[in-house]
């Protein structure tokens, strides 16, 4: 605020209306790559709480086996502490176990994800399994162990003694199979949510694939410079290293075009306020807004930007020329939309005797500030009557006539600019087609990770569904085999342990699709050109999740219709 009161008073006119957003370095290092860690974030916690689902329905199935077990040993003796103390350390060796086994899988992910990272993820390089990784794993899965095993414990120590061994250990502990079914509901609908966002993002990423840019980018190879201040802060040195840069550039064989300017998809551009002649004047600060874009060369022919009306920018646009300026669709879209642009005169807002620029031209919108991102109103401008270079680096674009092998391409453009000036530095020889490819990895990022963790969360869910109907078929073996014995069909067997099955399974997606209404609207600045509750999206991934669990019902359900009566009416 103090720095924004100097300036104020400094230079009232330049600075009213104007304000100022201070950030600090680590807001500024990881603000924009914030929301999308949160959720990842937020989708391995949901990873974690269908595994921990799982783990105590597994304890509880195997608990409900030693019912008979447990009983004998309180029979003997032992107090109900003591047989929770040993199940809780059982559960807790168990966690563990997997706990270990999660860190050599996550030896192998860390690869995987350095393979995947966007290349703006900050602090990448850091990324290791390190002490604290292995305490914290350490800590969650001793964690996990307690608290998801504390209550099957404590189910297995509730029976009473005389019940319990009068049945023989068939019964299982109170109310586990309830339990059960809770948790297997639970995790379909976890699993369902994960598979929701897995699915918008993976429909928005595909939608920014097929945005066009409003280039083209086949056969286009860019590189950046940088001018040393100290020999090119005039204008003069800076023309001329332009021209005679893009006329040996013009001159190497296969090149179709050259041009300077900035690169699309870069977000990188000066905006200004600005003033149309014979319109009523604004007070200052309040002027509508463009950005400026400074080229040279054949700027549209590399680029293939559409003409509209009006001629695009010559060398003939030199600094003792008029001074001329092609406007893109937003800006007549915006400022001139029942006003014929061409020929209509315009200048940066409170800077007395800068020179009016006669719009010449106007040209399809490129997306210079990303795939998601609409363009906004620009200007482009030539080089030579800017004035100056707005900064020290700008990029070179050449269009090609075919397709030139990188390395090569890359060492005669660097000795076109050497030419010129051995001292400057030339780095960043790419293809367009790889900047838009890296424009697009952070979304991709996301995407392929909250598709992981969904394929993760259905496998664990699907695995709990397996397992608590096979030990349905298992605990209900004697009376399919009186069913069976009393004329039922094979189809008939297998409707009864479908319906089980589905039911579970349609319980835990309608509480799926309510978790995921609530909670895919986190998504929004992740999306492009989806709602956060898409009608397909979440009918296509009810579907899926109905398929899934129908194919692991039906195995135990299978395995039921094949059951021979007279082994099932022996089975205890």
């Amino acid at each position: 605020r103090v720095i924004d009161q100097r300036l104020a008073e400094a230079n009232p006119e330049e600075n009213k209306g104007r304000d100022s957003v201070v950030l600090s370095l680590h807001e500024r290092m990881v603000g924009d790559i914030r929301p999308a860690l949160l959720v990842l974030l937020g989708a391995v916690g949901l990873v974690l709480l269908v595994a921990c689902a799982n783990f105590a329905n597994l304890l509880l199935a195997r608990i409900a086996t030693r019912t008979q077990e447990l009983t004998i040993r309180a029979a003997l003796g032992a107090s109900r502490v003591r047989l929770i103390s040993q199940v809780l350390v059982e559960s807790m060796l168990l966690a563990l176990l997997g706990g270990v086994a999660g860190l050599v899988l996550g030896t192998w992910g860390v690869d995987a994800l350095l393979a995947l990272k966007p290349a703006n993820l900050p602090r990448v390089e850091n990324i290791a399994l390190d002490a604290r990784v292995l305490g914290f794993t350490f800590a969650v899965a001793l964690l996990t162990g307690v608290i998801f095993g504390i209550f099957p414990a404590w189910q297995a120590t509730r029976v009473k003694i005389s019940s319990a061994l009068a049945a023989g250990g068939r019964r299982t502990a109170g109310g586990s199979s309830r339990l059960r079914n809770l948790l297997v509901i639970a995790e379909l609908a976890l699993a369902l949510v994960l598979l929701v966002g897995a699915g918008l993002l993976g429909k928005a990423f595909w939608r920014l694939t097929n945005v066009a840019p409003g280039f083209n980018p086949d056969r286009l190879l860019t590189m950046r410079v940088e001018l040393p201040e100290a020999r090119y802060q005039k204008v003069a040195p800076q023309t001329r290293f332009r021209d005679q840069v893009l006329e040996n550039i013009n001159m190497l064989p296969g090149t179709e075009a050259a041009m300077i300017s900035e690169l699309p998809l870069g977000g990188s551009a000066l905006n200004h306020n600005f003033i149309i002649e014979g319109r009523p004047p604004m007070s200052a600060g309040e002027e509508p807004e463009l950005y400026n874009r400074s080229v040279a060369g054949d700027y549209f022919r590399v680029m293939g930007s559409p003409l509209r009306p009006g001629r695009l920018l010559t060398r003939a646009d030199r600094a003792d020329a008029p001074t001329v300026g092609v406007i893109n669709e937003s800006m007549a879209r915006q400022y001139f939309r029942d006003q014929d642009p061409l020929g209509v005169r315009m200048r940066w807002a409170r800077s007395e005797g800068v020179e009016w620029i006669t719009i010449v031209g106007v040209v399809g919108d490129v997306r210079h500030f990303g795939l998601a991102q609409t363009e906004e109103p620009a200007i482009y401008t030539p080089y030579a009557q800017a004035g100056q270079i707005w900064k020290r680096w700008s990029e070179i674009v050449v269009r090609t006539q075919g397709t030139p092998d990188l390395q090569s391409a890359a060492t005669q453009l660097k000795q076109a600019v050497w030419k010129v000036d051995p001292l400057i530095p030339v780095t960043k020889v790419r293809t367009m087609s790889e900047i838009m490819s890296v424009s697009l990895s952070e979304r991709r990022f996301n995407a392929v990770l909250i598709g992981i963790f969904a394929g993760v969360a259905v496998t664990l869910a699907c695995v709990g569904l397996y397992g608590v109907v096979a030990y349905l078929v298992e605990q209900r073996t004697r009376e399919i085999g009186v069913r069976m014995a009393l004329g039922a069909q094979r189809h008939h067997v297998i409707n009864l342990v479908l319906r089980h099955g589905l039911t579970l399974a349609v319980g835990g997606i309608a509480l799926g699709i309510a978790g995921a209404f609530a909670t895919s609207r986190v998504l929004t600045s992740l999306l492009h050109g989806v709602e956060p509750t898409d009608p397909s999206t979440f009918l296509s991934v009810v579907l899926l999740l109905l398929a899934v669990t129908a194919a692991a019902t039906y195995l135990p359900a299978r395995r039921a219709a094949g059951l021979n009566p007279n082994v099932a009416l022996r089975h205890e």
